[in-house]
């Protein structure tokens, strides 16, 4: 045999090739990766949901779970809303990530503010508040290009990242 692995080699070789190939989807189709990843995600939570109703069907003798019964109900629900709808469902997780810049942005703003108030200026603090409010925006008013930016930016990072790994594997050390 001209190679002999490791457990631990094979997994860290497979686990970079697998960023690898995520990596290289990404940047060369965003939005069909985008969307079967969403497809993947809906019939997993169709899976889980459809696991959970068998289950509370299974269940003996009137010991039925309310709280199954609404996982399995909520899982079912949003598996199919996203199998129907997953560039929708790409969109609004853009939104979401959007919202979540703004608003981080805004607290960078104010702790900005008070700091400079009380004499430390923090120019960093400043750039990293204007950043995310771009970031922000930008996400918010094009929610699909925004998405297609972050999955190129993703891409980038797995494809680097798989390639560090590969290279981190053979030459003995572990990531």
């Amino acid at each position: 045999m001209l190679f002999r692995f490791s457990q631990g080699q094979s997994f860290g070789y497979l686990r970079g090739v697998v960023m690898i190939l995520l990596g290289l989807a990404l940047l060369f189709s965003p939005e069909f990766t985008l969307v079967s990843i969403a497809r993947l995600v809906a019939t997993l939570f169709i899976v889980k949901g459809a696991l959970a109703g068998i289950s509370l069907l299974l269940s003996r003798g009137g010991q039925r779970n309310p709280g199954l019964l609404l996982e399995c109900i909520i899982d079912l629900g949003i598996g199919l809303l996203v199998l129907y709808n997953p560039g929708g469902t790409v969109s609004f997780f853009v939104v979401i990530l959007a919202i979540w810049a703004l608003l981080g942005g805004l607290l960078m703003a104010f702790s900005f503010n008070t700091l400079r108030r009380v004499g430390v200026t923090n120019w960093g603090l400043f750039m990293s508040s204007i950043i995310a409010l771009s970031f922000g925006l930008v996400l918010l008013f094009e929610p699909l290009q925004g998405g297609v930016a972050l999955a190129t930016i993703i891409g980038a990072f797995s494809l680097v990242y798989g390639i560090a790994n590969i290279i981190s594997v053979a030459s003995g050390r572990t990531m």
